[in-house]
């Protein structure tokens, strides 16, 4: 049985698909055999797509602990031949490049489509990162969809394109790709699998090393190597030129578009909207590396000016400016590089529609005074707000020890400590205890001394937070450079204890780092769409594997006090807290506790499937003296009731934690009936 729309074999049918799920289709359509990545948005759904299809189709799929992990199972797979699929997020590029960088020179036999999902302004990572100019660093072609049905043709074609040059192909896609729906017909499902094989002197001697004798030009080993894979990128310079992919639309004015990717819709959209009447030259460009530059030089000798129109960084438009020197210096060239363009933030429509009516001469549509008066006024209502850890989150409950035990701790030592504590977080849920949500005003200093910050809720509790696996290096380099005025302490998830902390805690203990680590295993990869970790028990499609103890692992990378508690019992998870802590600061040394406790949105899924009830807690008005203890927990359920001074809880979010119930000192907040099904569960 089909469990998933992509999965049907119905070719010609036309259905809504979004854009990860358009790639996993083209992976379908283009035979794929084995299918790697880790979960990151805007990426993520690539890989869950065809994991559900994966046992009906034959494909081997999986969630791999990181993105250099992922690259190379899916290099292995392309080495015996196979057809292999990797995908990441932008940030997850950079994880891989290495092998990136190194698998180019030699090859492979089998086609190798590696997928990156970029996010321009940010809207789920820390960058706006472009990959195209690392992928062009390394010298394979890129694809570039305009529209979700471009995504799956490029991912099945580039295994074909793959194929033939014997290098991977990059396809490079954007959040509104990735995470809109667009229409998306179906093609044939290759049936044909690669015929997997080894041989390592396939196409040149001692193919899989790059420090094999293969001789070139007089040179031996990488550089050798290096020529050949110039020789393949001269020849996929010359096939660009043909490739469908690009096209040029005439115009009847000698001024025109360059369009890459989704900067094409864009283009083409606000034409729609301008109606000028004025026909533009547009080049579409679906290989923004290499360019068809004789096409494209033959494209701007119909112009004297040229828009660049692409997302990103101006990685199309240098190469056109580059080329307009050498064939038609007289073309003005305009982009994000020229300013023309914003350089920063996501494309959108309305700064394409102003470059676009300038460039025609045509009136840009500006909103009325009325609209504008009604814009101005919703936002004097308007909160500005960022994201908060759900009702019931374990971290609520790890942020609120840790908050009172570094006070305790810096209170304890006062003739020790002088100055103020560091908490060094890392990507997950728990990255928004550095979103300083409640933050007020911050006058930035200038002075090079410790300042100690107070705060009174868990999202302004991290002081720093940079990459995945970042926190706990950052602390230890804290720790060698001499910083005492405080206890240095460092925050991961469970996923991301298995992608990025691993080297760097055997790291701590090999170097002696006096650093406390606290690992937060919510037994999920929950901040981007729960898929399953080394803790839970499953893999990609379901099958049974080992649940992985964090604390086993950490006691053979040398940690020899580890402490495991429950984030929803405050006080002994304080406790074990406080004992990690004086361990730490008392012997030098690095010592970690594992908050445990599976995501309550899990749980509560769980719970409601099985049909029982959560019973919410409430807050007695008649006891609560507005001390708002419990409101600075954090927890979205709980309000404040400004009028009243009262504290309130939303029944329609309480997961019935009990966390509320064990801050409050007045014992106010108490179940809403006294027999609560479910709350062992949660």
């Amino acid at each position: 049985m089909v469990v998933h729309i992509v999965g049907l074999d119905k070719p010609g049918s036309r259905f809504l698909l979004q854009g990860n799920e358009a790639v996993a289709r083209g992976a379908l359509e283009g035979g794929v055999q084995v299918a790697t990545g880790y979960p990151g948005t805007p990426s993520s759904e690539v890989i869950e797509t065809l994991a559900e299809i994966a046992k009906d189709h034959g494909i081997y799929v999986e969630w791999s602990v990181n993105e250099k992990v992922a690259f190379d199972v899916a290099v292995g797979a392309a080495s015996v031949g196979a057809r292999a699929l990797v995908t990441a997020k932008n940030a997850g590029v950079n994880w891989y490049m290495d092998m990136f960088a190194t698998v180019v020179y030699g090859g492979l036999p089998g086609g190798l489509v590696v997928y990156a999902a970029d996010d321009p302004g940010a809207f789920y990572s820390s960058t706006e990162q472009d990959t195209r100019p690392l992928a062009r660093s390394v010298g394979v072609l890129i694809l570039e969809p305009a529209d979700q049905q471009e995504s799956k043709e490029m991912v099945r074609l580039g295994f074909d394109y793959s194929e033939k040059f014997e290098l991977p192909v990059f396809v490079r896609s954007v959040t509104r790709i990735s995470h809109s729906t667009g229409d998306v017909t179906f093609g044939e499902i290759r049936r044909e699998r690669n015929k997997v094989f080894f041989n390592r002197h396939y196409g040149l001697p001692f193919r899989y090393n790059v420090y094999g004798p293969y001789k070139y030009g007089g040179e031996v080993g990488p550089s050798a190597k290096h020529a050949w894979q110039l020789e393949r990128l001269d020849s996929i310079k010359e096939f660009v030129e043909e490739v469908p992919l690009n096209w040029v639309e005439e115009g009847n004015v000698d001024v025109g578009v360059v369009a890459s990717g989704i900067g094409y819709s864009y283009v083409k959209d606000a034409l729609a909207r301008l109606d000028s009447g004025v026909k533009l030259w547009i080049f579409k460009v679906g290989t923004p590396y290499p360019l068809p530059t004789k096409k494209l030089s033959k494209f701007l000798s119909n112009l004297r000016e040229v828009l660049v129109v692409e997302e990103g960084d101006p990685l199309v438009e240098e190469q056109v400016r580059a080329l307009s020197k050498d064939c038609c210096p007289e073309v003005k060239v305009l982009g994000r590089g020229s300013g023309t363009i914003r350089s920063f933030g996501e494309l959108g429509l309305a700064q394409v529609l102003r470059a676009v009516s300038n460039l025609v001469g045509s009136k840009y549509y500006e909103p009325s005074d009325e609209r504008r008066k009604v814009k101005a006024e919703v936002r004097k209502i308007i909160a500005p707000r960022s994201s908060m850890m759900c009702a019931g989150c374990p971290h609520l409950g790890t942020y609120w020890v840790l908050r009172f035990a570094l006070h305790k701790t810096v209170n304890k030592y006062r003739d020790r400590f002088k100055g103020a504590w560091i908490v060094n977080g890392d990507i997950g849920c728990y990255e928004m205890g550095g979103y300083g949500l409640f933050a007020k005003e911050i006058e930035p200093s200038k002075e090079k001394v410790t300042k100690r910050v107070s705060f009174d809720n868990p999202y302004e509790i991290l002081d720093t937070n940079y990459i995945m696996g970042g926190g706990i290096g950052v602390a230890q380099g804290q720790y060698h450079a001499g910083y005492s005025e405080g206890p240095i302490v460092a925050v991961a998830g469970d996923s991301t204890f298995f992608h990025a902390c691993m080297p760097a805690l055997l790291n701590a203990t090999y170097n002696k780092a006096a650093i406390t680590f606290l690992v937060l295993d919510n037994s999920w990869t929950a901040m981007t769409g729960h898929q399953p970790a080394p803790t839970t028990g499953v893999t990609a499609t379901g099958s049974p594997s080992r649940v992985y103890k964090i604390e086993e692992i950490a006691k053979a990378l040398g940690v020899d006090d580890v402490w495991v508690a429950d984030p929803y019992d405050l006080k002994s998870a304080e406790e074990s807290l406080l004992k990690a802590i004086d361990k730490t600061v008392n012997e030098n040394k690095t010592t970690l506790v594992i908050f445990r406790r599976e995501c309550a949105l899990q749980v509560v899924r769980r719970l409601t499937r099985e049909g029982k009830v959560i019973t919410h807690y409430v807050v007695d008005t008649g006891r609560c003296v507005g001390c708002r203890l419990c409101v600075q927990l954090g927890c979205p359920a709980i309000g404040w009731d400004k009028n009243a001074k009262k504290a309130f809880i939303d029944p329609t979010l309480c997961v019935s934690c009990t966390l509320c119930a064990q801050v409050c000192p007045v014992k106010a907040i108490k179940p809403s009936t006294e027999e609560v099904v479910g709350v062992k569960g949660v």
